[in-house]
């Protein structure tokens, strides 16, 4: 087995199980990770049909690359709901703010046009409910406001706004919900948050009644007089959406080695585009280049190729094709899921490695016999990307994703990346899933 294993490490720059490339792996994904954050497909968003263009592009790939149609398609179509921030302008004091930079828009906030002017008041009460690290302290909090032990003024839509100043994107979260259910006597149509930390987008399934702008302190005057904003979104109950799914033929069919990532991302709003290259366009690279590997290289059993939709939504895509499948899910040896495998620079981390241990320790044993990785670090069991709902449904999985490096998260920093350790992790993960077969 180690001559064996010596012999492809040693060959992998010009073969791999007997492959010639035209091409290094790296050289492919830095290939499709250019495409995919390309502004023709928009951020791969709600916007601009930008996730349907981009799930068309892997499927052309899943072709060329020689991967076959479950059920005469490459798609899998399904719904979800999603509140679509279209389009937003905004002026502080009448002076024109860049939105991404300057600030951003939550994601649930509908849509809102108009100026405002601050509203003031004893601001003691809400700040009371940002001492996030007891829960039960926020509850009761709640509670005794509900109450009425505190009045608030009885403002109305859409004559004002409320300031806050504060460190967390996620402000939007919990309370603006709240405070738009009435649950505070008080219709608020438009909260500011001052903020010093780092912008990160997200989305959401619902769309509140409170508009919620996240502005950088250093773009914030010291005295706001005047809001003018101009905020057009959309609530769609059921956006449509897709999974793309190829397979290969293997020696043999009784069980099916599956690898998955996310090809979504956060699109754009206006001009301002959120590229995802780390997050996760880099994952959907490592997919496609190992369909490449193993068309050419008939794999041991069944290999099944997943790019799903609606992660960044709250894993809509995997939900939905472990509630719908169309594999046996019983089938399946080992899944593995990537997502955001853009640097390398200190190696891995592998969720489930604590779950699934003897896997683990064959991963880590390879990468200690040829050097592949600086790490390969162990992680327990999380739902933080699409291998979670197969977890659920008793299936045997990694959720691999790299570390070091430089890559931005959620905004509009992610353009790039350094692929440091692609190759390698490549190679890494060949060997691995030679370990599955059933002579091993």
């Amino acid at each position: 087995m180690f001559r064996k294993l010596k012999f492809c490490f040693l060959s992998f720059s010009v073969f791999c199980f007997g492959i010639s490339f035209a091409q290094s792996p790296r050289d492919y994904a830095e290939q499709v990770i250019k495409k995919l954050t390309s502004p023709e497909f928009s951020g791969r968003g709600y916007v601009d049909d930008g996730m349907k263009k981009a799930s068309e592009e892997i499927a052309r790939q899943f072709e060329k690359n020689g991967l076959l149609k479950l059920n005469d398609s490459y798609f899998q179509p399904f719904t979800y709901p999603v509140n679509r921030i279209e389009s937003c302008e905004l002026k502080i004091n009448e002076k024109e703010l860049k939105i991404g930079s300057d600030y951003l828009v939550g994601a649930g906030s509908p849509s809102l046009q108009g100026t405002f002017h601050p509203l003031v008041f004893d601001t003691s009460v809400i700040d009371s409910l940002f001492e996030w690290d007891d829960r039960s302290y926020f509850d009761r909090e709640m509670e005794r406001i509900n109450h009425h032990t505190v009045v608030f003024p009885d403002v109305r839509f859409p004559e004002n706004m409320i300031i806050r100043e504060s460190t967390a994107n996620q402000f939007y979260h919990d309370v603006p919900q709240i405070i738009s259910s009435g649950g505070l006597g008080v219709s608020v149509p438009l909260i500011i948050e001052h903020t010093s930390s780092k912008f990160i987008h997200t989305l959401s399934p619902i769309q509140t009644s409170t508009v919620d702008l996240f502005v950088s302190s250093q773009s914030v005057p010291e005295e706001i007089r005047s809001v003018t904003i101009d905020l057009k979104s959309q609530f769609i109950s059921d956006f449509e959406a897709q999974n793309v799914v190829g397979y290969l033929k293997g020696k043999r069919s009784d069980s099916l080695i599956v690898l998955t990532a996310h090809y979504d991302h956060l699109g754009k709003i206006n001009d301002v585009i959120f590229p995802g290259a780390n997050d996760n366009a880099s994952g959907v690279a490592l997919l496609l280049s190992l369909s490449r590997i193993y068309a050419k290289n008939k794999p041991d059993f069944d290999m099944v190729f997943i790019a799903f939709a609606g992660e960044e939504a709250g894993l809509k895509g995997s939900q939905y094709f472990t509630s719908h499948p169309v594999i046996d899910l019983k089938k399946i040896k080992f899944l593995i899921n990537f997502d955001m495998v853009g640097t390398g620079e200190e190696g891995i981390q592998v969720v489930n490695g604590k779950e699934f241990s003897k896997q683990f320790n064959k991963l880590e044993n390879i990468n200690y016999m040829y050097n592949y990785l600086k790490q390969v670090k162990i992680r327990s069991a999380a739902c933080n990307s699409d291998h979670c709902p197969f977890y659920e449904k008793g299936v045997p999985c990694f959720y691999i994703y790299t570390l070091g490096g430089k890559s931005g998260y959620h905004d509009i920093h992610d353009t790039e990346v350094s692929l440091y350790a692609f190759d390698k992790l490549v190679a890494l993960l060949t060997k691995f899933i030679d370990t599955l077969s059933p002579v091993n």
